[in-house]
This record gives structure tokens, sequence and C-alpha cells, in this order.
């Protein structure tokens, strides 16, 4: 379960005190149900839509393009832009579905697969979820195999414009919006950390060379131990250590507050 960062609500939680099944279509149920609020009182009739799970997928090439299909929609008689994904068999574990769905609507196959979130997609009616996943190192490797009702077509677009799509308005379907700001936020987040690192080691390589001009030999455990070296009782090679303890308390920062927003195992 993700952290809360709200509060729990203090209200008292509904109760559904039958169901029927009035409609059972391919790929949904219908299902009237009677409510009863957290006080015992009837709330009357609702119905809902019973769904399998879905997932769909972010799926990036080995040179930064992702992964996009163009599918009509006949919900809003439209053509969609929108990243591969569909309904998840019962059964089937949601990354083999992910990795199922991305090879039949595009052929392409990846590397490796991660888990970016999960959502539900509308749970005023409906009561199943949506598992978006990132697809690492995708790569056209086998025929597509569309649905009866299917026909997509397959585009390419550097990652780093994703921001450029998101805000173009031509991604209207809100899954994928959803998913592609998610995998935008994340890889800057990803992006962050990876410039610390490369501060982190820069900055440490300039401390040894200086520390080494100053007294020969010097490793960077000594330089770990500054008072054991007098030579090192430098202006200039003490204002670039601070640099670097200042670098690495701003990725020590960083890392408490990626734990933070991690889920619980």
């Amino acid at each position: 379960m993700a952290k809360a960062i709200v509060p729990p609500p203090t209200l008292r939680k509904w109760r559904q005190t039958h169901r029927e099944n009035v409609g059972a279509f391919r790929v949904l149920d219908v299902v009237r149900i009677e409510l009863e609020d957290g006080a015992g009182h009837a709330r009357g009739d609702a119905f809902t839509l019973r769904c399998n799970d879905w997932c769909n997928v972010v799926a990036v090439t080995p040179d930064d393009h992702v992964v996009l299909v163009w599918q009509y929609r006949f919900g809003t008689d439209s053509f969609s832009l929108e990243i591969p994904g569909g309904v998840i068999d019962r059964g089937e574990a949601p990354e083999v579905a992910a990795r199922r769905e991305l090879c039949e609507e595009t052929g392409y196959e990846a590397e490796s697969i991660e888990p970016l979130l999960v959502i539900e997609p509308n749970p005023a009616i409906q009561n199943n979820r949506c598992f978006t996943f990132v697809a690492r190192g995708a790569r056209p490797t086998a025929p597509t195999g569309f649905d009866p009702q299917e026909e997509l077509e397959t585009a390419l677009l550097p990652v780093a414009r994703i921001a450029d799509l998101l805000d173009s308005g031509q991604i209207t379907h809100a899954l994928v919006q959803g998913a592609l700001e998610a995998y935008v936020r994340k890889n800057a987040e990803d992006a962050r950390e990876k410039l610390l690192f490369e501060l982190e080691a820069n900055q440490r390589r300039k401390v040894l060379e200086l520390a080494r001009r100053l007294r020969p030999g010097l490793t960077l455990e000594d330089v770990l131990n500054p008072h054991d070296f007098p030579e090192l009782d430098d202006r200039d090679w003490q204002y670039e250590d601070g640099i670097l303890t200042g670098i690495e308390s701003v990725m020590a920062a960083f890392r408490a507050l990626r734990r933070e927003s991690e889920p619980p195992p």
C-alpha cells in the first residue's frame, strides 16, 4: 500500500447489502447494488461495472524513443494516440500481460520491465485497476497480433519530447496521460540522481588530485582524516573538500526523500 500523505477520512465506510448481476457483456458485467451508509441508513441503488484489471506499457527503445500507437476507438469514434496496453486475462500476472500486449500491439519485446504505478481507472463505477509498467530495451522482434476489433499503427517519439507531447493536448486518453506524466516525473528524479552521482565523483577526484599535489601518495581513505596530514591545512583544499561535503549532504537528503516516498514492502 502507498504511504499516506493525507490523513485517512473519519467517515464510516458504506456497505453493499445486496448485489445482483443485471447484464453480462464481453468485457464487463453490469451489477446493481443496494447501499447502506455508515450509520445504517439505506441509500438506494447504484450500478457498477465489473471489469478485468488492465495494463499499459511505457516502452523505451535503446536509443531513447518511446513506443506509441495510433488506434481507432469506437467509444469516441476517433483515432487516439496511446501507449500499448490492454486487458489482463483472468489468472494472468500483470507483468506477463504487459509484455504480451506490447508484443501483440507493436511487435516490440523488451529486455526488462518494471512497475511504474497502479491506479483505479474510474472508482465511481468500476472495480478494476490499471497496472502501468516501464519496459526498457524495447526492440521490434515479432509480428503483431491484433484482436479482431483492433487495428494499430506504431509511432516513435524521443523520450525528451514526451513533455512537449503532453502539453500539446494530443494525448486525450486519461490513463495514457497519467502514465506518461508519472514516467516523466520518475525519469526526472532518476536524471537528478545520476547528475548528483556524477558531481560527487568529479568533485571527489578533484579533492584527491589537489591533496596529492600537497602531499604525493595520499589515498581517498587518507583524505577522510585530513587532521592526520598537516599539508591538508590548506585553504584551497579545504574549500574543495567543503564542496564535496555539501554534495554528499544533498545526496543523503535526496536518498532519504526517495525512501520516504517509496511504498513499504
